[in-house]
């Protein structure tokens, strides 16, 4: 009936077709996951576009508040640099406005004591009360007084000789300020006052 080569074709034949339909249906069997695959993709590529824009517009945002936080910057500098112009302006206005009578004074006793050196110092205190008046409502405090007799205070003073021990009795020779506790320039103090020897 049938020869081995012609029942050797169909044995090979039926094997294809046992082999081709269980690919065929694989085949088919993928092409709907291959679309899902596809549609998760689209979703994960719009997702990630839509983190992408958003990410964008934070930057903007951020970029905008920079500049705005840097103009208002600019701004406050420039409003601080004006009160440091006025402040400067009305302290001198102040400041000339305590030493007036002294200022205007000083250049007629300059030339009166040059044209009378006779003439009694005492007259021309009196022209220095606007710089005690100033020195007063600022809180700056003398450290001693002209002349005066004082234990070395190395704090306060500041002595002529380096050979001066604390606690040492000396003279003020000019005297020192200080402001709410802070030396400002120490007494100048000597063991003699002048005139006298050492």
């Amino acid at each position: 009936m049938f020869s081995p080569l012609s029942l050797l074709t169909m044995a090979i034949e039926f094997c294809l077709v046992l082999l081709i339909v269980p690919a065929i249906k694989a085949v088919t069997s993928q092409k709907p996951d291959l679309g899902l695959q596809i549609k998760l993709l689209e979703d994960e590529l719009q997702t990630s576009h839509q983190k992408y824009l958003e990410s964008q517009e934070k930057i903007q945002k951020l970029i905008s508040e920079k500049a705005a936080l840097h103009q208002e910057g600019l701004r406050l500098h420039e409003e601080l640099q004006q009160q440091h112009l006025e402040l400067t302006e009305e302290f001198r206005i102040s400041t000339f406005e305590q030493l007036q009578t002294l200022l205007t004074n000083y250049p007629s006793i300059y030339q009166m004591v040059s044209v009378k050196p006779e003439l009694p110092a005492k007259n021309l205190l009196s022209l220095f009360t606007p710089l005690d008046n100033l020195l007063g409502k600022w809180g700056y405090e003398q450290i001693g007084k002209p002349w005066e007799q004082v234990t070395y205070n190395s704090q306060l003073h500041q002595p002529d000789t380096a050979d001066i021990t604390e606690g040492e009795l000396v003279y003020i020779r000019f005297i020192g300020y200080q402001h709410q506790g802070k030396i400002l320039c120490p007494a100048k103090v000597s063991r003699t006052l002048p005139g006298q020897g050492k």
